[in-house]
């Protein structure tokens, strides 16, 4: 059951930083880039396939939908999930909750978390800490809460060879940890790879699920964008 829950917090943090601080690092390595040049919002669909990992060679459509309210988004994975996205005027991009469709479950983030802030500054590192809700999608009752440290590692550039062609892109490098009150804690790697213009062009992560005196779990997956 664990591993559902990882497997929300993965997709939707992809998760990312509530209340975010920023810490200098070395000199800049890459510009400064708009989050909304490097993700645009905007009504579209895009097929990625994994390629390494589990469920490799599946073909999964991407889907950005305009949804109720000024500013708010939906993206829609195929059958595995749904991403509640809010845009901010200073071009910040937000995660305020997640519909895990595989398991009945929607993830909700207190605050809710940044996704990308409005400006990117490439070598810099964001964190932050927040308080994750998984509830019922049906009933909407609470079923388990938690609390998660979040970083997004300095942000570089990064050529992508995929099946949908060559692009000199952005890496955002995300580590999360998330403490559960369900004795497990789970473990997040997340590298997001971005194309201005285009948004996301690929995906790997890897998350391990830790609980003491069980059997744990590690899952790994890269899915690319093959259209």
């Amino acid at each position: 059951m664990y591993l559902s829950y990882a497997r929300a917090i993965l997709i939707g943090v992809a998760l990312s930083t509530a209340g975010a601080t920023i810490a200098e690092t070395s000199a800049s390595t890459v510009q400064e880039i708009e989050a909304a040049e490097l993700f645009p919002l905007a009504p579209g669909e895009s097929m990625f396939e994994v390629v390494d990992g589990d469920g490799e060679g599946r073909r999964v459509v991407l889907e950005l939908i305009a949804a109720d309210g000024e500013g708010r988004w939906e993206v829609r994975f195929g059958d595995y999930d749904i991403l509640h996205l809010s845009e901010l005027p200073d071009g910040s991009v937000l995660l305020t909750g997640l519909d895990v469709l595989t398991q009945g479950q929607t993830v909700l983030y207190e605050p809710p978390v940044v996704l990308l802030p409005g400006r990117i500054v490439p070598d810099r590192t964001w964190s932050a800490s927040g308080r994750a809700t998984v509830v019922n999608r049906e009933t909407q009752e609470v079923e388990h809460t938690g609390e998660y440290q979040h970083r997004v590692m300095p942000i570089t550039r990064e050529r992508y060879a995929t099946p949908a062609g060559d692009y000199d892109g952005f890496l955002v490098p995300i580590e999360q940890t998330i403490d559960l009150e369900a004795q497990a804690v789970i473990r997040l790697w997340l590298d997001l790879g971005f194309f201005p213009g285009k948004g996301l062009v690929k995906r790997s992560m890897k998350f391990v699920v830790d609980k003491p005196l069980w059997f744990g779990s590690t899952t790994r997956r890269t899915a690319e964008l093959t259209r």
